[in-house]
């Protein structure tokens, strides 16, 4: 059977289930067990038909470890927390917020349907494709590969690195030792990345799909429609960035604040924002 096939059936497969699982259990967060191991395994059927070509190679290897990162943060989450009552019950607090918007028991279920799992599920698959029109591209390795290979790997570090520190600062928040430390217990992270972003690790996480995107049309030195997921993503990024915003303003009171202190996503205006980041701390510290 075609790979290409194969992993058409691997995403209808996953639309079903986050749809069904959904639906019985009332747990939503199906789609983000399956976000990070979706890829991976694309590009693992996909892998016989391009054992030869260094490019795919590497950049499989780049998502398998894309993958492992975003799994793993996951679980350190609870997003794979488990009982045989329950079955996975982990989730993400923004379904618990989207349902009370929704109250209707079957117009939330047909955004589970419409949204939640065909769109996002297609979407993966869509940000991945790149990969695949990748895979016949014949020849050596050139400078070009070389930097966009480079490029993705600074993005996926630089992810790690967000990830971490957001985990760092969340133990600091829980800890007896800083329970009178104002910045600390602010509610949101000030510290490292998290200073001069609201959210790297989106940046990061659009940033390495958009690199593979490029990678892509440079190297066919044209447009290709498989590059259009990584803008689609972006979009999603976006509306999540809005929501989650909105919660952590409504918790925090000093949020406001800080989303005039720093960029939300690319630092590129934080010369703009210097001193109404320092006045920030200046007042609350």
């Amino acid at each position: 059977m075609d790979p290409l096939k194969i992993s058409l059936a691997v995403l209808g497969g996953a639309v079903a289930y986050s749809f069904f699982a959904g639906l019985i259990t009332r747990n939503y967060s199906q789609v983000d067990r399956l976000w990070s191991l979706l890829p991976p395994v694309y590009a693992l059927i996909w892998l016989p038909l391009y054992t030869g070509n260094p490019r795919f190679l590497l950049s499989l290897v780049l998502v398998i470890l894309w993958g492992a990162r975003l799994t793993a943060n996951f679980a350190v989450k609870g997003g794979y927390r488990f009982s045989l009552k329950r079955g996975f019950y982990g989730e993400d607090y923004r379904w618990e917020v989207l349902r009370r918007k929704i109250p209707a028991r079957w117009a939330f279920e047909l955004f589970n349907l419409l949204f939640i799992s065909f769109y996002q599920l297609l979407l993966v698959f869509w940000i991945t494709l790149p990969l695949y029109f990748l895979g016949p591209l014949e020849g050596s390795l050139k400078g070009t590969d070389i930097f966009f290979l480079a490029l993705w790997t600074g993005l996926l570090i630089l992810e790690t690195v967000a990830d971490l520190q957001q985990l760092g600062y969340y133990k600091k928040r829980k800890n007896p030792a800083f329970e009178k430390d104002r910045r600390v217990q602010l509610g949101f992270n000030t510290y490292g990345l998290w200073k001069y972003s609201r959210h790297p690790n989106y940046v990061c996480e659009m940033g390495q799909w958009l690199v593979l995107s490029l990678y892509l049309q440079v190297s066919l030195g044209a447009f290709h429609w498989s590059g259009l997921g990584a803008l689609l993503l972006i979009l999603l990024f976006a509306g999540s960035t809005i929501m989650a915003e909105r919660i952590t303003a409504s918790k925090y009171p000093d949020y406001p604040g800080w989303k005039k202190a720093t960029p939300p996503w690319i630092p590129a205006d934080l010369p703009f924002r210097k001193e109404i980041r320092e006045s920030f701390m200046k007042e609350k510290f």
